[in-house]
């Protein structure tokens, strides 16, 4: 099916893919680890420094196979923006490992699987 755009041109869709999932959405939160501020005599912040940049990913599908994704593993990720940071730098490309797996079936629908997986800027998986 060719697609018909009219106005501005907008990211659309997902990018990444995950093995053994029909990926249908993800959720990159990107943030520091290390957050450090001094407060002067009056309480005031006079200093404030971050440190040790983290992004969290939280992908969401339906399970292809009953091999999904596991606790510990590497994960690979490509999203639209360039909002997560691999090896310290700002990049679309995430890699990480993963810290959480929900597994979610019901008798009257698909398997549904999400994902989360943590990279640090100082680590390369």
């Amino acid at each position: 099916m060719a697609a018909i755009t009219n106005g501005t041109t907008c990211v659309y869709g997902i990018s990444g893919t995950v093995s053994n999932l029909f990926v249908q959405s993800y959720s990159l939160s990107s943030s520091f680890n290390a957050e450090s501020m001094v407060i002067n005599e009056a309480g005031l912040t006079v200093t404030h420094r971050l440190d040790d940049r983290k992004s969290e990913i939280t992908i969401e599908g339906i399970a292809k196979t009953s091999s999904i994704p596991v606790l510990g593993a590497t994960l690979s990720f490509t999203v639209n923006t360039a909002s997560a940071y691999p090896a310290g730098s700002a990049s679309a490309s995430f890699s990480g490992v993963i810290t959480k797996v929900d597994d979610k079936g019901s008798s009257q629908g698909f398997t549904s699987v999400s994902v989360t997986a943590v990279d640090f800027e100082g680590i390369t998986y």
